[in-house]
């Protein structure tokens, strides 16, 4: 388990350099300062106040300036920084040697060649060059990566190029993390939570989980989250009072809606108080009656059965002989439940709204919502009613003007005219002529040279018979 970590004001007490000297901190040659270090019981405080800092000289933690820059990220809390810099100051309190420069051939420098001898290359070099371009293709290839090499011979060796920086999984050596691994095991055997070895350490979860897979450890039962609480709690903790019996909400908020966790759930304040006071679910959306937007008083909220307006009672016409005729006079009722039947509705009503038990609210707007569907019903059949009647007399005026439109059509001409009506079956004149042997076709128009000697044939049998 990891040390206590002790504020800003009290670890300078207990520093081991405050009965050093103070000039060996400050030495080209740090060797006297860090093994005063060594043995200081708050070199993670001191070493995190001094990366916050970055004092330009001096020893502090046991690292120098160029030391402590080398240290990788630490974490956003003081105290998991605290605890990773023990860790890190424990290996890092000599700089990683750095491997030395590949040596690299250096370029050779050839004299300068006289004026005949340079005309012969450059005829050589032509020549060479319209017989074979392959080759002086890659002879200039060759001379251009010897510059190349040349010219970075020279940087490397005149400013040297800082080591790229890691990533996050390879910024720490195998002995830092043997001893990340060692305390991640020794919490997660005790049973600690994710959270806490987060807390603590100052590792990630992946990287815990990766330690506990590769040791075999079982996952622990202990995972951090805390026990769901009541709703009176929660409610009694984000809530407040302001003015004149109003209450607010100081709990969370999602974009405009109010978000109540209790009890495992997710639930909106608004509607469990409204419950809570009316002793019934709302129906609709939960809206504050006083005025107030914010509000979320039991007694100032409404939902759409309480909204709803009840329509004025129509008044009855009375008629001529109830003008005329005095008016009646009505003896009290003597009992309770006739005084509550002679009772308008609406002010019945408004008494069930009114009344203190929660169960006479309760019903007061269930009768509401069934008055409510009981006009909406009456209305809806009063309007249906009056479209089949109007339906009706709408057709029976059509039927009137497609009888009027008849009469007022003019008829049309026929463009031929009407046909004679035959005097015989076409089939009959057929069987004659095919009895008779007469030529005849089987379909079409019968000619009328066939249907002449049918009528001459018929005419002379009518004779012959009489």
């Amino acid at each position: 388990m990891t040390a206590l970590v002790l504020p800003d004001d009290e670890w300078r007490a207990l520093a081991a350099c405050s009965t050093a000297d103070e000039a060996s901190f400050f030495k080209a040659t740090p060797d006297v300062a860090k093994q005063v270090c060594r043995r200081c019981p708050v070199r993670g405080e001191c070493l995190y106040d001094a990366v916050q800092a970055d004092p330009p000289i001096g020893v502090w933690g046991g690292l120098t300036r160029a030391e402590r820059r080398r240290l990788p990220a630490l974490p956003a809390s003081r105290t998991a920084a605290v605890v990773s810099l023990r860790l890190l100051a424990a290996v890092a309190g000599t700089p990683t040697p750095t491997p030395a420069p590949a040596k690299l051939r250096p370029a050779r420098v050839e004299a300068k060649p006289s004026a005949e001898r340079r005309s012969r290359r450059a005829a050589a070099d032509s020549k060479s060059s319209a017989s074979k371009p392959k080759a002086a293709k890659a002879r200039r290839k060759k001379a251009a990566a010897a510059a190349v090499q040349s010219e970075a011979a020279v940087d490397a060796t005149a400013v040297p190029v800082p080591a790229p920086r890691l990533p996050y999984g390879s910024r720490y050596t195998p002995e830092q993390r043997a001893v990340y691994e060692r305390l991640v095991v020794e919490e997660l055997r005790a049973g600690a939570s994710y959270s806490q070895i987060m807390e603590r350490i100052g590792v990630t979860a992946p990287t815990i989980v990766r330690i506990r897979l590769k040791y075999g450890l079982p996952r622990s039962s202990n995972t951090g989250a805390r026990a769901p609480r009541p709703r009176a709690q929660v409610l009694a903790e984000s809530t407040e009072a302001y003015g004149d019996g109003h209450t607010r909400w100081t709990g969370p908020v999602a974009g405009r809606s109010l978000v109540l966790h209790a009890e495992g759930l997710r639930l909106n304040p608004r509607r469990v108080l409204f419950e809570q006071h009316h002793g019934r679910p709302p129906v609709g959306p939960v809206r504050s009656k006083c005025g107030e937007q914010q509000c979320i008083t039991g007694a100032h909220l409404t939902d759409h059965t309480l909204r709803s307006p009840v329509p004025k009672r129509k008044r009855r016409p009375t008629s001529a002989v109830e003008r005329t005729s005095p008016p009646m006079t009505t003896t009290p009722a003597s009992s309770p439940s006739e005084i509550a039947e002679a009772l308008p509705v609406d002010q019945l009503l408004e008494w069930g709204d009114a009344h203190s038990d929660p169960e006479v609210q309760d019903q007061a707007a269930r009768a509401r919502a069934a008055l409510v569907g009981l006009r909406r019903r009456h209305a809806a059949e009063a309007e249906l009613t009056a479209i089949t009647s109007e339906a009706e007399q709408l057709e029976q005026r059509l039927a009137e003007l497609r009888a009027r439109q008849a009469e007022l059509t003019p008829a049309k001409k026929t463009a031929k005219k009407q046909a004679v009506q035959r005097d015989y079956e076409p089939a009959t004149v057929r069987a004659w002529a095919k009895d008779n042997g007469v030529d005849c076709p089987a379909t079409g128009r019968v000619p009328k040279a066939v249907v002449e000697a049918w009528r001459a044939a018929a005419q002379n049998t009518s004779a012959g018979t009489s």
